[in-house]
Order: structure tokens, then sequence, then C-alpha cells
């Protein structure tokens, strides 16, 4: 029977959905690490990927199955800021040669970059929205007593 993909507790963890009854024992639990850029990309790629793949480490969400990912962001990280050099030069509309003037093609691969980063960015909590619905636990020695008791019945 098909239905939604099961969540990672990490993620049941951040949203505050996580329940001790549903609780995988045997998951898959990841290091933090800033690994190398893959090959595929060039010089500037990598060192988006490497400032990118930083930052989500410091943050603590960087993990060698994230590297595909990160890899993507950078791609399209520069190939949005090729479009928008684009627009920048030739302005929002453009003529044809039959003196017809349209929409700048650039334009639209600008739009669709900015989409694609968005959804990447979402995925790892990069954005405002985003981080409002992560939920951080508070270690369990800096919770008041006073507030805990106070906390019970939530």
């Amino acid at each position: 029977m098909m239905g939604r993909p099961p969540l990672p507790t990490h993620l049941k963890l951040v949203k505050g959905t996580a329940r001790v009854d549903r609780h995988n024992p045997n998951e898959l639990k990841l290091p933090l690490v800033v690994p190398d850029p893959p090959p595929h990309l060039d010089e500037r790629e990598k060192a988006k990927f490497k400032a990118m793949a930083e930052l989500l480490a410091r943050h603590g969400v960087m993990t060698e199955l994230d590297v595909e990912a990160v890899a993507r962001y950078a791609v399209v990280w520069y190939r949005w800021l090729d479009a928008e050099a684009e627009i920048k030069k030739r302005g929002p509309v453009v003529k044809t040669t039959n003196d017809n003037i349209i929409q700048n093609p650039f334009l639209a691969v600008a739009n669709k970059c900015m989409v694609q980063m968005a959804q990447i960015e979402s995925e790892f909590g990069l954005t405002p929205s985003s981080r409002s619905r992560i939920r951080m636990e508070m270690p369990s020695d800096t919770i008041d007593p006073f507030e805990e008791y106070l906390n019970r019945g939530k």
C-alpha cells in the first residue's frame, strides 16, 4: 500500500511531530561533514559549493548524502547569475530580427533558476519561512524546573 513516505527522525524533531512510540532505533544517523565538491563542477561552482557546505555543516545540516543537492544549488546559482547579467546587458525585452518586441529569453531562465534555488534553500532551512517551521529541543540542563511545571500540559 502506497502512502506518504516516512520522515526521518531528525525532521520529525525539527517539525515537532516526533513521537517516542514511532521512533526507529535502527535509523541511519550520518555525521556532519564538509565534503569535497564533485568533479563535474567548474571552479566558481566549486567555490560556491564549499561555501554552502561549510555554512550548512556549521548549522548542523550537511552530510555526505547532501553533496549532489548542494552541487545542484551551486550550478543553478551561477546559471541564475549569468542570466541576470544578460538581462542587465540587454534589458527585460528584446527585439527580434523581424523587429518584434519579446521578453528576453534569459528572463525565463533567471525565473526558473530562482524557483529551483528556492526549493533547495527550503529543503535546507535557508529561508525565513522554512526556519520558522523548525523547532529545536532545548538541552535538559537549561530548562527551568518551574517553566517545565507550567508547560507540562501542553
